[in-house]
């Protein structure tokens, strides 16, 4: 007897859920690397031996670099599609006080090879599958989103998505062009560009900030649909209030944000000179590792996912 598998609109069938089959991550090339903004960059990788990198739309990978004598490791959206497994993008923003932001930006070119782990996270229509979605973004918190709607229309997935993308303004845009060819091309798509702010009174879309107002207009059966949300901090927290005040259940609500919430707690106890053992209490498992390296290197090497 065949048990059918349950696919989340634009989930792809893998036969490993990560890259490898270990905790490690695999040394990617950097093929491509698009402006999408001033302060916006997608860095493309690749393997070299061709290998699929399959993840879900909206998981994230963790990118590992040495920088200044250090060894760093952030985690990061894959804003392109499952439905295209042989390259990963990351779409990340330049932050002034981002050590790996500014490092990718300011010193990444192709060809350049980087760790990357993964994939990971559960903030994805693959794990929330529904017939009606509604995505909403604030600035840089497009990448899940852009991932999850081309996703589902590469593969023409009969699923009603409506993406509302709030930006600062009209030169913050990342994706404009990708955005509105799927609205063009998509019956089942409907994506709201809005700007806080237009100095120039040129944007041809909604101006101002998430609110009441903007959702009643655009996405009157709200209570109907699934919602995932991303973006700064504090527009999460403002677009969660608001869509609890205008009815939405709270299981309906989904939310992806790279605070580390304190589900796992970790000891770490010198053993020897140079060395340290590293507990992690929810799981129960330890690995010694040498001095300069991180907890995370450690969560690796026990194959624990934070």
């Amino acid at each position: 007897m065949t048990t059918a598998t349950l696919l989340g609109p634009g989930a792809v069938l893998a036969e490993h859920v990560r890259w490898d089959e270990d905790p490690t991550g695999r040394q990617l090339t950097c093929t491509r690397i698009t402006r999408r903004t001033d302060q916006i960059a997608t860095f493309e990788f690749a393997s070299d031996d061709r290998r699929a990198l399959p993840h879900e739309p909206g998981q994230y990978v963790t990118i590992s670099a040495d920088i200044g004598g250090e060894r760093v490791s952030r985690c990061y959206t894959v804003s392109s599609p499952s439905t295209r497994p042989y390259s990963v993008q990351l779409t990340i923003k330049r932050e002034a006080d981002g050590v790996m932001s500014r490092w990718l930006h300011d010193n990444l070119r192709v060809g350049d090879r980087v760790e990357l782990s993964g994939p990971a996270g559960e903030f994805s229509t693959a794990f929330h599958p529904a017939e009606r979605l509604l995505l909403l973004a604030g600035g840089v918190g497009i990448t899940p989103m852009i991932s999850i709607l081309e996703s589902i229309h590469d593969l023409a997935e009969p699923v009603d998505v409506v993406l509302v993308h709030n930006s600062r303004a009209p030169e913050f845009v990342a994706f404009a062009e990708e955005l509105a060819r799927i609205n063009q091309q998509n019956p089942h798509a409907k994506v709201i560009q809005a700007v806080s702010h237009d100095p120039d009174g040129t944007w041809l879309g909604p101006v101002g900030r998430l609110d009441a107002g903007m959702l009643r207009e655009h996405v009157p059966d709200l209570l109907a649909r699934e919602v995932f949300i991303c973006g700064p901090d504090a527009y999460m927290v403002t677009a969660e209030a608001l869509l609890l005040e205008l009815g939405v259940p709270a299981e309906q609500i989904h939310q992806e944000s790279f605070v580390l919430a304190g589900a796992e707690e970790v000891v770490v106890d010198p053993t020897a000179e140079g060395l340290h053992a590293v507990t992690f209490a929810k799981s129960g498992k330890t690995v010694t590792i040498a001095d300069g390296l991180t907890v995370l290197d450690a969560a690796k090497e026990c194959g624990i996912r934070i």
